[in-house]
């Protein structure tokens, strides 16, 4: 034996967002008993019914997916109890999508040497994708960004010419898209841990699980845990153009290197643009878009053009969400 323990992860051998090496590098130094999973295109265009069955609802991404194969292969070897490393992100601000509003916090205290000293360390290290003018105004005024970006989503939606009007007029309320006012790092990080992203993510981890008779638990979200981090000041969070710091720095003489100072984020993103290519998982999204058709809910000019495969990540996903969409009136 020799193991302390199991190790489940989905691997995707030849594609770029592929972290096996990582992966073995870790269980090497801990000597855990290392399972992965591979999930594929033919897979999900064979499981798609029975995830959907389990979830209940859409889901945005192929990475649920991904999941799901995780806690198939913990329940094939008679593993109960997984831990998860859910939360971490959201509670310490991992995603590159929180590095501009520390920026902003610090312009909005007139930090204005700091704020471009690390927006400079961010963007070398590959944590701040834009940054601009704009963000200095939007630190000066957060109402007002506020209330910009809850317009932009609802134009956006709106301006979706897939979407059948009559079904828009009908059921656009307005009252689902709201935005916070976020002055500090923490408003932005707790709205996302309390109300936002994290519920959603954590639903399909619950419903995951469930379908293979496993629990799954959180230690990063251990509410005294939570409650202590968002004491932190955000200079705790980030630091020295990286995300995460404390935790980085906590973990620094425990883990590898190569991890604890890694650059750049990677979600945990299956190939789904390459899966989205196979011609089932077409056919299978063409028969979801005529559902929606039928229903008055999508237009019959989606019919008449290429599906778009779209990264699991990418802004304009549309046609993965008209597929899930479809499957719920199977």
């Amino acid at each position: 034996e020799g193991y302390s323990h199991h190790a489940f992860s989905a691997v995707f051998p030849g594609f770029s967002k592929d972290e096996s090496t990582y992966i073995r590098n870790l269980a090497g130094q801990f000597r855990l008993r290392l399972h992965e999973t591979i999930p594929d295109d033919i897979g999900l265009a064979e499981d798609i019914s029975k995830l959907m069955f389990h979830q209940e609802e859409p889901f945005s991404s192929a990475s649920v997916y991904a999941q799901f194969k995780v806690f198939q292969l913990a329940a094939g070897q008679k593993i109960k109890v997984l831990l998860d490393g859910q939360g971490a992100d959201e509670t310490l601000g991992g995603y590159t999508r929180y590095t501009h509003w520390y920026l902003q916090e610090l312009i909005g205290r007139n930090r204005f040497k700091e704020a471009s000293a690390e927006a400079e360390l961010f963007r070398s290290n590959e944590f701040l994708p834009s940054w601009n003018w704009v963000n200095y105004l939007a630190a000066k005024m957060p109402s007002l960004t506020a209330s910009q970006l809850e317009k932009r989503a609802k134009r956006k939606q709106r301006q979706n010419a897939d979407i059948d009007h009559r079904y828009l007029d009908d059921n656009l309320v307005g009252g689902f898209i709201y935005k916070p006012v976020v002055e500090k790092l923490n408003d932005i990080l707790y709205f996302d841990t309390r109300q936002g992203p994290l519920h959603e993510l954590l639903r399909y981890a619950d419903r995951n699980s469930m379908a293979h008779g496993t629990e799954v638990r959180l230690p990063f979200l251990y509410h005294e845990l939570v409650e202590f981090v968002f004491s932190l000041p955000s200079s705790f969070r980030m630091k020295s153009g990286y995300t995460k710091w404390i935790l980085r720095k906590s973990m620094e003489k425990k883990l590898p290197e190569e991890i604890v100072w890694r650059k750049g984020k990677t979600g945990f993103e299956p190939p789904q643009q390459n899966w989205m290519r196979n011609s089932v998982v077409q056919q299978n999204i063409r028969e979801s878009m005529t559902k929606l058709v039928d229903l008055k809910i999508l237009n019959s000019s989606v019919l008449k053009r290429e599906i778009h495969a779209t990264s699991a990540f990418s802004e304009n996903n549309q046609d993965w969400r008209y597929w899930m969409a479809g499957l719920l009136f199977d």
